[in-house]
């Protein structure tokens, strides 16, 4: 038992020490500031601890893929449902925001660029499988798609299908067109490859206006049925992170996937909220 003692309490320095967290200038972490790794004093997540202590053993056997959760079934008509959404990663700080999300028992859905899966980001990834997030396509460099040719268009979307399936074995079923600028060409393509497109009727402009303030503000005044944009590229929407959560926590939200808030999104179809 004291050894078990022990072991924990070097896990939980271990995880503060290699997790790079993102404060807000000026500002001190409060009482309930994220712990890097296992979530917030109020949000232990036991779970989430057994995870990552299984993934530390020497000599353990990692998985060639990750173990993704069952699906789970969650009625919007009952809940106050909002889908939070990452687009543009994955990148430097998506490691942190899956940490907020998980201190929050938070679900969302990462619209990632095939460009940006790397030796270097490959972890989040599969972590975000490992977690029930929702992993969709962002074209594989952000491309604006309606300026393609019916071949690059093609590309876009299957250079980074692939790219996600080899990391996760996930088949994405959604898609989010870069700029939200979609047309024909694009609706004809996604319906025969099997993607619903993902708009957004709340967008916090997180890439314009740097202030975690205004983006925590913008994204809280989301409504039920929401779909939410922000960019987990940007250390600004990462500090906005804790507050947008704790605004909507409560407001009494559920956070879900876009899959979960939509139920079965038609290939090729638009979509901005449920």
């Amino acid at each position: 038992m004291r050894i078990g003692s022990v072991l924990l309490s070097l896990l939980l320095l271990g995880g503060c020490a290699q997790v790079r967290t993102v404060p807000v200038s000026g500002e001190r972490p409060g009482p309930g500031a994220p712990h890097p790794r296992f979530g917030t004093p109020r949000h232990f997540d036991a779970d989430l601890l057994r995870f990552r202590l299984a993934g530390t053993q020497r000599g353990a056997p990692g998985p060639r893929l990750p173990a993704i959760p069952p699906p789970r079934h969650v009625d919007c008509r009952q809940h106050k449902c909002v889908a939070l959404t990452f687009d543009d990663g994955p990148a430097e700080y998506t490691g942190h925001v899956l940490d907020l999300l998980a201190a929050h028992h938070a679900r969302a859905t990462f619209f990632l660029l095939g460009q940006m899966i790397t030796d270097e980001t490959r972890d989040f990834v599969r972590r975000m499988a490992a977690e029930g997030h929702e992993i969709g396509n962002h074209s594989w460099d952000h491309a604006s798609l309606p300026g393609l040719s019916s071949d690059g268009l093609r590309r876009e979307l299957d250079r980074t299908q692939e790219a996600v399936r080899k990391a996760t074995g996930v088949r994405m079923r959604l898609m989010r067109p870069p700029y939200g600028a979609t047309n024909k060409a694009v609706d004809d393509e996604t319906k025969q490859t099997g993607l619903a497109q993902i708009l957004w009727a709340v967008d916090t402009l997180d890439w314009l206006n740097r202030n975690p303030t205004v983006i925590a503000q913008r994204s809280a005044a989301a409504k039920p049925g929401d779909i939410v944009l922000m960019h987990d590229i940007h250390p600004t929407t990462v500090q906005a992170l804790p507050r947008l959560l704790d605004e909507l926590d409560h407001k009494g939200f559920t956070y879900v996937t876009v899959s979960e808030l939509l139920g079965d999104p038609t290939p090729g179809r638009k979509y901005t909220n449920r």
